[in-house]
Formats: structure tokens, sequence, C-alpha cells
């Protein structure tokens, strides 16, 4: 029988987060890939990670990381606790004990684990600075015990129910409870974790520009034609850009004329002084370009991982 194992649970939707956060960009590679590839560096085997919302894309991003895969088929109607036991029943019978882990705190350092790893008793929680996080660490039949548990509290509440003895192992390691429920924390996160020295997540960035006789399309004036859609006033749109209104003016003849058709229509006079605001061909082109960056940068980031996401 192995010794340790580990359960990755990954199955719920984020809907605060809007985003998937299995696969957004940290350190070399993705969450999902940091925490994986730490654990099965560190010698823990079995690592099942139950999936669910998108699970087809995240089993197939880990493909080649050699981890195991449960599914929870009613993750949208059940709660982390009902994932964990699945992960719990798929190895529990193979290793003497088990980490439970959210795949949502990609920060924790493998010292951290070591700690652990040192330590002997039925359960083991880590602290810092007086604060509890993860990973939990289990004997097997305690997990069986817990997974027992009947009512809505979830891992917490059968810890506490079960009254096993936790003993808590505190590291210097604010990963251990930082994680990504909004936008906010997980840029947070990376601030935090640039700080510390982990260096910032790499990931290919792109720029598309559309090129006719000369190049007339590109960032610059894609943000020129969302501020005046903005503000109804290409001299408005220019004050926000920071940049001269002989200037703007500029970049929408050119882009007209590489078109063959206008892109802003504009006014002067009047009860409001005049303004401008885009032509249908305008707010089709920005649509088209917006679109056509996003499917470029989707399959760029997929050949980055497929070429670059193993580390380097």
């Amino acid at each position: 029988m192995k010794v340790t194992g580990a359960v990755l649970v990954a199955a719920g939707l984020s809907s605060r987060m809007e985003a998937f956060k299995p696969m957004l960009p940290f350190g070399d590679s993705t969450v999902s890939r940091h925490i994986v590839n730490m654990l099965r560096d560190m010698g823990i085997d079995p690592v099942v990670v139950v999936i669910g919302h998108r699970g087809d894309e995240l089993q197939q991003h880990l493909s080649f990381t050699g981890v195991r895969f449960i599914k929870n088929e009613r993750y949208q109607e059940t709660e982390m606790f009902d994932s964990v036991r699945l992960g719990v029943e798929a190895i529990s019978g193979e290793c003497q004990r088990m980490m439970i882990l959210p795949m949502d705190l990609p920060a924790i350092m493998p010292d951290t684990i070591r700690q652990q790893l040192m330590i002997d008793a039925p359960i083991i929680r880590t602290v810092c600075h007086g604060k509890p996080g993860h990973p939990i660490m289990v004997w097997s039949q305690v997990a069986r015990q817990l997974c027992a548990y009947k009512g809505d509290g979830g891992l917490r509440k059968a810890i506490e129910e079960s009254r096993i003895t936790v003993t808590d192992v505190e590291v210097d390691d604010e990963g251990i409870y930082r994680d990504l429920d909004t936008r906010q924390q997980y840029q947070e996160l990376l601030d935090w974790n640039y700080q510390r020295g982990q260096g910032y997540p790499i990931r290919p960035q792109i720029q598309i520009r559309l090129t006719a006789s000369e190049p007339f399309y590109g960032p610059g004036v894609q943000n020129l034609l969302s501020w005046i859609a903005k503000t109804g006033s290409l001299q408005e749109a220019c004050f926000h850009m920071d940049l001269s209104y002989s200037k703007g003016r500029k970049m929408i003849k050119q882009l007209e004329q590489q078109l063959g058709a206008p892109v802003v229509q504009r006014w002067t006079g009047g009860n409001g002084g005049g303004g401008s605001v885009l032509t249908e061909k305008g707010k089709n082109l920005m649509e088209a370009y917006e679109n056509l960056v996003a499917s470029v940068q989707d399959f760029t980031d997929q050949a980055y991982q497929k070429y670059m996401g193993k580390g380097f």
C-alpha cells in the first residue's frame, strides 16, 4: 500500500470568479498543473482530481500528468464535500493517508507539504498566523469515517463532530488560505506571490493588426472606437486616451480610407454642440476584431500549454 495520496477538488462552478479557476495562469503554467506537478514531484501518489464543470477540458489539460479523474455528475446541485467523498472513495484503499485540497490554492509552498508529511497523526491541519488552511491530511480510515457524516456542515463540521484530535502544524505560508474566489483575489494572489519572490505567471501575449496597403487597425484604433461609442464624441475619446484631437482624426481618416467606407458619423453645431457615433460598419468591425483576438488568444494559449506548459 502506498503511503500518501491526494484528493484535489475541481468540480464546482465559480460564478463570482467568472473564469475557470483550474486553467488560470499561475507560475510557469496554470493553477491545476502547478498543484499537480508539485504533488507528483514530492512523490505523492495516487492523485485523484474530482471534476465536474468543464471536466472534459480539465481532463485533457492534465492528461499527461498521470493523475486520475472522478466526475461528480451532480456537481451543480451538490456541495464540495460530496466531491471530497467521491475522491476519498476512489483511493482510500490504496494509501495509508491522503491530502484533501481544493484546486484553487496554488500558492501553497512545497515546504508546507513537507512539514505535514513529517507528522503522523489522524488529522493534520496547517495554520499560519493563527489562521487555519489547507491541505488537510488524514489517515485513510479516518477519511472514510468523516465521509460518513450526514450533516450539511461540510468537511469542517464532519471533523468537529468526529471528536478526533486535530493536530495543527504552524507554517509560515499564507498560501494555505489565499484562494481565488474573485478576480480581485486572483490579482492580489499574483501580486503577493511576486512580492515573495515566486514571479508572475507566464503566458503568451498577442497583438493583431489588420493591414491593407499599410497597417490600419489594431488595439489603439479599437480603443478609440470604443471610447467614441461610450462618449459620443471624438474629442472626448481622444481626451480619455491622452491623444491629441488631430491624431485621433488622422487615425479615423486612415481607417476609413483603407476600408473604403465610413466608420464614424460626425456632426457639428446644434443644441448639443455636435458629436460622433459609430456607423454600423464601425460597430461590426469592432465586434469582429474583438472575436478574432479572443479566438487567436485562445489558440495561442493552447499552443503555449502544449509546448511550454510543462515548464522549462
